[in-house]
């Protein structure tokens, strides 16, 4: 049977039950591939054998790499004591100690179980800090290829590619993220790779780099590829962080309409116990959204409405409810507001440390200067801002708009006009910056 738009309609309309859904979905996998066919059987058997794999023990990934490395619960436990150790005391390296103290050590730092947690700490830093995350991959990836340099671990290897690829990408490095993902990409199909969340988010990171590339249908492509995986996988967090990057792809294009319909889907599609994290983004990204598309007082009555919320979510959120509020205030025309409120945004990215926010946020500010008369300042900020994006994988469009800006920052001649159309070219070629770096991980 066939997945048909009706049948994909009615399962978000809630007419159809999504495990309905999935089991059509696996059906007719099994009809097209042998090798799925032959794993559903198997895992169907499993099912129905007393002590057969249960659900949550297919979905934990510790349980199943200790499972492929036939290793018992006791000496599961005992080997993860010693790698959480190794863990931790990478971690508390200088990041540009850990991958040589991994490849001069000589028996310790290695195996699956310690790259695997190593690249989970890659994957939480990713929102507040993708050099430290990049770091950390780097350092899985320089494990995996010591613990057998003959043939490394395909599933450990392109873990660890795939996660220093986003991270890469979120840094503005993109030919770098673009060489990694693919190589992460072409090792998925080697023998012995079973982890089933693993093509699911290299396509997740695929499509955060083509959004990031412009290259919109090739990042919805690999979005909707990684949301399905993740439904299938009942994996509703990663699913909704999904749907928060395909609303940055409709941003990208200027569909704000669709961009708040997706935000929209995935604060609906929040599990009950949800991260703080991921609801206050979910939220956020619909504000965000609302103001894009003009609904300033819905927008600021997002923001109110759940304040408590982006306030106990971390900095990082509240960094960037501050830089919406300062746009609220512009788009009403109250500059004391606004330039206040971009300074605070501004003193937040730069402690931050990430460059292309502080310049975004700079060019902004710059507007506000402008309406004020301030020429002398507009200029400094805008030359310190355009300096920053010279050093970025900037579209030809963007880094044209760009020069515009420069030359008449430098002769005092900038316009409202030219500063919006610099802003807008960055902030839709970005996008991600400042809306969804973070959000999804």
């Amino acid at each position: 049977m066939h997945i048909t738009e009706i049948l994909l309609d009615a399962a978000d309309r809630g007419d159809l039950h999504r495990e309905a859904l999935v089991d059509l979905l696996k059906e007719h996998l099994a009809a097209l591939c042998p090798v799925c066919a032959a794993s559903l059987a198997a895992h169907r058997a499993g099912l129905r054998t007393p002590g057969g794999a249960s659900l949550n023990a297919e979905r934990d990934p510790l349980a199943r790499l200790g499972s492929r490395l036939s290793l018992g619960e006791r000496a599961l436990r005992a080997e993860l004591r010693v790698a959480r150790a190794w863990v931790r005391e990478i971690v508390r390296l200088d990041p540009g100690k850990r991958s040589g103290r991994i490849h001069g050590a000589y028996s310790r730092f290695r195996g699956p179980l310690f790259g695997s947690l190593l690249l989970e700490e890659a994957r939480r830093a990713i929102p507040a800090d993708p050099a430290e995350s990049l770091s950390l991959a780097q350092a899985a990836l320089v494990s995996c290829r010591r613990t057998n340099p003959d043939q490394p671990d395909p599933e450990i290897e392109a873990a660890a590619l795939a996660v220093r690829g986003n991270a890469r990408r979120a840094l503005g490095r993109l030919k770098e993220a673009e060489a990694d993902l693919d190589r992460a990409g072409r090792l998925l199909h080697s023998p012995g790779l079973d982890d089933p969340s693993l093509p699911a988010e290299v396509h997740r990171y695929l499509g955060s780099l083509r959004k990031d590339q412009g290259r919109l249908d090739e990042a919805t492509h690999h979005l909707r590829s990684a949301g399905t995986l993740y439904w299938l996988l009942l994996e509703a967090e990663k699913a909704v962080g999904v749907l928060l990057k395909l609303g940055g792809v409709h941003f990208r294009a200027g569909e704000f309409d669709k961009a708040v319909t997706a935000a929209e889907d995935a604060v609906a599609a929040l599990p009950p116990d949800a991260e703080a994290w991921l609801r206050a983004y979910a939220l956020y990204n619909r504000a965000y959204y609302l103001h894009a598309r003009g609904d300033v007082d819905r927008a600021e009555e997002e923001l109110a409405e759940h304040a408590g919320l982006f306030a106990a979510a971390g900095d990082k959120v509240a960094e960037h409810v501050t830089w919406l509020r300062a746009r609220i205030a512009w788009s009403r025309g109250n500059l004391k507001a606004a330039e206040r409120l971009y300074i605070e945004a501004r003193t937040a990215t730069v402690e931050r440390g990430i460059a292309f926010d502080t310049s975004l946020v700079s060019l902004e500010l710059a507007l506000v200067y402008l309406a004020q008369g301030r020429t002398g300042r507009v200029k400094r900020l805008a030359i310190e801002a355009l300096g920053v994006f010279a050093e970025q994988e900037v579209e030809r469009e963007v880094r044209a708009a760009l020069a515009l800006v420069e030359a008449a920052a430098r002769r005092e001649a900038l316009t409202r006009e030219l500063l919006e159309q610099a802003i807008t070219a960055v902030e839709r070629a970005s996008h991600g910056h400042p809306a969804a770096v973070g959000a999804p991980r």
